[in-house]
């Protein structure tokens, strides 16, 4: 029995079983595909179970929720034929898929270190995390989060619902990462390091991946604790570092995924770089403190914006992230800006998620292929701004720009 057709049978019995918890399919096989991925995953509706389709085409989210029959059928049909790359979630298993241009595949199973729950979610129900409390785990006893027990300490669930939120950027992401080799992680600016360990706990204790994952924060005092608490878990394979971003810059091994998590103002730029160069596979940037554009802009009474700072400010930071999210695509990223977390919680609520596409190394790019983004950056009547200038310097985008 080849591959493929043992990846259809596996699909056809999860189905039936209602085992299948989240399926992703990824990397087109025509270059030009106007849907870039999709994800099935089970929910409970009043008429039945159904599948809830997403199909992301572009920057734009389209979903629909099928019957178990017709989702099967769509699965079987998008595996090999339209997407190389296909990630299965079960309950009691995970499974990956890999077709090469001949349209081979390879079938890998990983056994998970604990079951999940299969049974679809209702929508009038609250939601499951991947974290979930009551479940006692080690980095958030050790960082104050949680009892030895599993309880939440008082006043701590907003800092955990903001890290499930972010584990399940993680979680999504998690088919374009190595199924086989060790993932390498760096993290810029890591502060506290709650969303560092996080990353590495879901990666390593629930996904049973290896990761070999460095965490920078220049703050000596902060470096010091974080590096204590990962000798009382253990856990040999992260390291902290104290130094800047520029300080990292010039490491030679490719970067499966880099984090830059509330990096103030151009240090977020000076971390998506450094990714860049690395042709990193997946870049998970949460900016923070966006000073430069509205430094350089001015400030007029006149101006039905920039004569009001609160306007002025956010008028900037929504334009700073455009264009880091403009470069990202334009580079060679597939790239997409979410809402982290509810801005109750945090008022740094933007994540801007870029998946490289294709393996080959990113190059200058013809005069054809710089119009949209000159011109993009020409309406806003915007200046060069810092995230432009490094990809500049490193050769990936063209000076004469």
């Amino acid at each position: 029995m080849s591959e493929s057709t043992e990846l259809n049978e596996l699909i056809a019995g999860l189905v039936q079983e209602e085992r299948l918890v989240h399926a992703v399919f990824s990397k087109p096989a025509a270059r030009q595909a106007d849907v870039r991925r999709v994800d099935l995953r089970p929910v409970a509706l009043k008429e039945g179970l159904k599948y809830q389709q997403t199909e992301r085409r572009g920057r734009q989210e389209f979903h629909e929720n099928l019957e178990p029959a017709a989702a099967l059928e769509r699965m079987q049909s998008l595996a090999g034929a339209v997407f190389r790359h296909v990630h299965i979630d079960a309950s009691d298993s995970q499974w990956s898929a890999r077709f090469n241009k001949k349209g081979v595949c390879r079938l890998q199973k990983q056994k998970l270190s604990s079951k999940r729950a299969s049974k679809p979610a209702e929508h009038d129900q609250p939601k499951s995390h991947l974290i979930p409390e009551g479940t006692p785990a080690p980095f958030l006893v050790a960082t104050g989060l949680m009892s030895p027990a599993g309880n939440v300490k008082s006043g701590r669930h907003a800092k955990l619902r903001q890290i499930n939120r972010y584990v399940e950027f993680i979680h999504d992401i998690a088919g374009r990462l190595p199924q086989d080799e060790t993932i390498r992680v760096m993290d810029f600016g890591a502060g506290k390091s709650y969303l560092t360990f996080a990353t590495h706990y879901y990666l390593t204790e629930i996904l049973g991946r290896q990761v070999s994952m460095t965490a920078i924060e220049q703050r000596p005092e902060i470096v010091e604790t974080c590096r204590r608490l990962a000798g009382e878990l253990q856990l040999t394979d992260l390291e902290f570092a104290q130094g800047t971003i520029n300080d990292f810059q010039q490491r030679e091994e490719h970067v499966h995924l880099a984090m830059s998590l509330h990096a103030c103002d151009t240090a977020t730029d000076d971390a998506i770089g450094a990714a860049v160069r690395w042709n990193a596979d997946v870049i998970m940037a949460v900016p923070c403190c966006h000073h430069e554009l509205a430094s350089t802009l001015p400030r007029t009474s006149d101006s039905p914006i920039h004569g009001h700072g609160i306007l002025h400010e956010r008028f900037c930071e929504l334009q700073t992230d455009a264009v880091r999210a403009e470069l990202l695509d334009y580079v060679g990223y597939d790239t997409t800006v979410m809402e982290f977390i509810d801005l109750e919680h945090t008022a740094r609520n933007v994540l801007i998620r870029a998946i490289r596409r294709g393996a080959q190394p990113f190059g200058p790019r013809s005069p054809n292929d710089r119009t949209p983004r000159a011109a993009f950056s020409s309406s806003l009547g915007l200046p060069p701004l810092r995230l432009q200038r490094i990809l500049e310097e490193c050769g990936v985008l063209d000076s004469a720009e």
